[in-house]
């Protein structure tokens, strides 16, 4: 190829390149443009080159005073120059060039020549602006997302790094480009990281790894790329995910681990598709619903737990509408008993939010609901308790007068007829009074007139009474042992005992055997597990039979009120119910065992007697009632037909009596006859003013004068709204003339004993 070839070469190489060359001749001034060159500013090149001022005056104005500088460093400095600019063509467009200008000396070194050329760089320059606008972006992408991105070159300095990892490191920019990561984040250099590290900087080969940012407290997922000069590293927070990893894991071993604990537990627990077929069972769903996990699994929940299944629709299409449902519905079990299950229902979703699975937690609250049900029964008899006391106190203000004129009545010698009538009205008298401390000592356990007993005579009234109705089907045995008394009612432990021999003769009907035995127990604090009763000694009354028996659920709940199995009008459900209330106002119990076909077994546990204070009306006293000798009694009651009556009781055996209607009155006639009064009888219940103001009154300015307190409502031994410390006698309503009379004279001889001992107020 010769010079002509290589010429060509060139202006071909410059038309496709877009360059031409130019010189300017020190000397002369002469320009000299390559065709190129013309064509690059447009021009055709038929009048030559411009000089150079008017080629100068071809640029942008903003750019004439940097390409004059140049060409003077060519020129002056001999200087090469190499710069960027715009060029404006005949068409005014402007094109971005590269501008290149080298000093050509002669021989003696002169500098007589300067030439170079002009490339047209627009492509180039758009080129790169649009990379660098690019890498800008894709800076600003980086910055944008949280998680960490930066690249490391092969001496493990940091060459960029978004702001997240610049914001996690906590360095500014410029110190995190200064040393090496290493020594920067440590913890980057984990044993579970840096082995990625190696393999993407020196095997060339990506990978991933994770570990635990001890600095940060956060679980890192890092990802390492190799680049051509070092790597990329890609970091993101991985926390929740292992946190749910690990929940996945410990779920991936409830199969092993967690289900003897899933077992263990007394609720159930049930997995079901969507389709509510069961695919889990754990043993507290085969205890509740007695279905073993194979007979469970595999079959519909609505067949298996279900009554009706449309119960079961509403809670099912609430808990895939809301992925959760709770509440209470009645379920059934494999032998057909309902119970009450408390539901807390979950959907199990997967990543996008569709259920896939349905996890039930159930828990039987049948007891619970019975032990409610049973407290709002209480609640009720409670409410009943209060009704039945105004009405019993209402009654024996009644029936205090009735037998008070009765026996005055039979004082003023009646004929014959006439004492058949008072003795036939003093004792419905007393059996309506019997009738209504049983009424209370159910409704509010209240206790009635407690008295030492012995348990061989309550046998023997119950034979007298209550066995000699037994038909003679029934046989009747018995073991009594001699024990010490107790301290009771006698007429409410009678009650008691008729009742169970009542239901033992209902429960035998085709006949059978009648077991009584009376013995006694030393309750201990180990016996205490099986039963509330206080360590102590303990009467035991057994009356069992081999009647019909009765099955769990009907055993369960015998001491309900109002329950029975028993015909409608055969039985009102209260026998078992007020004989276990008056055991337990006696400080005792009572026990049931029964099977059925077998027949049953109740045991009454009865503390055995102690030194046990006695009210004045629990002893008989044969002898004939004490009159008075013109003492004078204040009598306050409310009730004048009981006033008078026991004003005019007083009167004719020896005493003088003022009379007040409340509390108020009492204090106002009390201090007209203070001199006099040798004793107060009140009652507990009053207008205005009651008894328990009354007696404070009396007791803080005359604590000599002996006070009886009457009312018709008990409570432990003691009147309602009464301290028993400062009253030490009380007569309940109904009470009779032998009982006042006898009481006022205790009253007033313990009060003049005790005036009379030296040393005493």
């Amino acid at each position: 190829m010769d010079a002509s070839d290589d010429a060509d070469l060139v202006r071909l190489a410059g038309r496709l390149a877009r360059f031409g060359g130019w010189s300017v001749e020190l000397a002369t001034g002469q320009t000299y443009w390559t065709a190129e060159l013309f064509a690059l500013f447009g021009y055709e090149s038929a009048g030559g080159a411009p000089p150079v001022d008017v080629a100068i005056a071809m640029f942008p104005e903003d750019q004439r005073e940097i390409i004059q500088a140049a060409f003077n460093r060519n020129v002056v400095d001999g200087v090469a120059t190499d710069l960027e600019s715009v060029i404006v063509d005949r068409e005014g467009r402007r094109v971005r060039v590269r501008i290149l200008g080298n000093p050509v000396r002669d021989e003696s070194g002169q500098i007589v020549r300067v030439q170079g050329a002009i490339y047209d760089i627009s492509e180039i320059v758009a080129e790169r602006e649009n990379r660098i606008a690019a890498q800008e972006s894709l800076r600003r992408t980086l910055d944008y997302i949280p998680d960490f991105v930066f690249f490391i070159d092969e001496s493990w300095r940091v060459t960029f790094a978004n702001q997240a990892t610049i914001d996690a490191a906590g360095l500014p920019a410029e110190r995190l480009y200064s040393e090496p990561i290493w020594s920067l984040l440590p913890e980057l250099a984990s044993n579970a990281l840096m082995p990625v590290y190696e393999r993407a900087m020196v095997d060339r080969v990506s990978g991933t790894a994770r570990g635990l940012f001890q600095q940060f407290g956060n679980w890192l997922e890092v990802t390492a790329h190799p680049l051509e000069s070092g790597i990329a590293v890609f970091g993101r927070d991985v926390t929740k995910d292992e946190e749910w990893r690990r929940k996945v894991d410990e779920i991936s071993a409830f199969s092993h681990e967690q289900a003897a604990f899933l077992d263990a537990s007394n609720e159930a627990m049930i997995m079901e598709d969507l389709d509510n077929v069961v695919t889990y069972w754990n043993q507290g769903a085969e205890q509740i619903y007695g279905w073993t996990a194979d007979e469970a699994v595999g079959r519909n929940i609505r067949e298996l737990v279900y009554v009706d299944a449309m119960v079961f629709e509403g809670p099912a299409a609430a808990l895939l509408r809301d992925g959760r449902w709770q509440g209470e519905m009645v379920q059934r079990t494999k032998d057909g008993r309902t119970v009450i299950i408390e539901c807390r229902w979950q959907s199990v979703r997967d990543k996008n939010g569709h259920p896939v699975k349905l996890f039930a937690v159930n828990s039987d609250i049948t007891a619970q609901r019975h032990q409610q049900e049973l407290q709002s029964r209480a609640q009720r008899m409670e409410s009943l308790g209060t009704l039945a006391g105004g009405i019993a106190h209402d009654l024996n203000n009644v029936l205090t007068p009735l037998l008070m004129s009765v026996q005055l009545m039979r004082s003023h010698e009646p004929t014959l007829d006439h004492e058949a009538l008072l003795e036939a009205m003093e004792v419905s008298v007393r059996s309506v009074a019997d009738m209504i401390r049983q009424v209370l000592s159910f409704a509010r356990g209240v206790d009635g007139v407690r008295a030492v007993i012995d348990l061989a005579d309550v046998m023997h009234e119950l034979s007298a009474v209550s066995l000699q109705t037994l038909p003679p089907s029934i046989a009747v045995t018995s073991h009594f042992e001699k024990i010490p008394a107790i301290v009771g009612d006698k007429t409410q432990v009678l009650q008691v005992l008729m009742n169970l021999v009542a239901n033992a003769r209902d429960s035998m009907e085709g006949g059978g055997t009648l077991t009584l035995s009376v013995g006694q127990q030393t309750m201990t604090d180990g016996d205490r597990r099986a039963t509330t009763l206080e360590p102590g000694v303990y009467a035991l009354i057994t009356v069992e039979d081999s009647g019909a028996g009765m099955s769990a659920e009907v055993l369960d709940r015998i001491f309900e009120p109002f329950f029975t199995t028993k015909e409608l009008g055969r039985g009102t459900g209260l026998g078992l119910a007020s004989s276990l209330a008056i055991a337990e106002s006696h400080g005792g119990a009572i026990s049931a065992y029964s099977e059925l076909g077998v027949g049953s077994r109740f045991t009454v546990h009865l503390p055995l007697a102690g030194e046990v204070p006695v009210t004045t009306e629990s002893v008989e006293q044969q002898s004939a009632a004490p009159e008075g000798s013109g003492e004078l009694v204040l009598v306050v009651d409310d009730e004048p037909s009981i006033r008078n009556l026991v004003s005019m009781t007083l009167q004719a055996h020896g005493y003088r009596v003022v009379e007040a209607s409340n509390g108020r009155d009492a204090i106002e006639v009390f201090e007209r006859h203070a001199d006099e009064v040798a004793l107060v009888f009140t009652d507990m219940m009053m207008p205005i003013m009651d008894g328990a103001a009354t007696v404070a009154h009396f007791r803080e300015h005359r604590p000599d004068v002996p006070i009886i307190a009457s009312t018709g409502l008990t409570a432990s031994g003691g009147f309602v709204g009464t301290n028993t410390s400062t009253v030490r006698h009380f007569l309940s309503k109904p009470f009779t003339t032998d009982a006042l009379l006898r009481t006022v004279n205790a009253a007033m001889h313990e009060a003049a004993e005790s005036t009379s001992m030296p040393g005493d107020n």
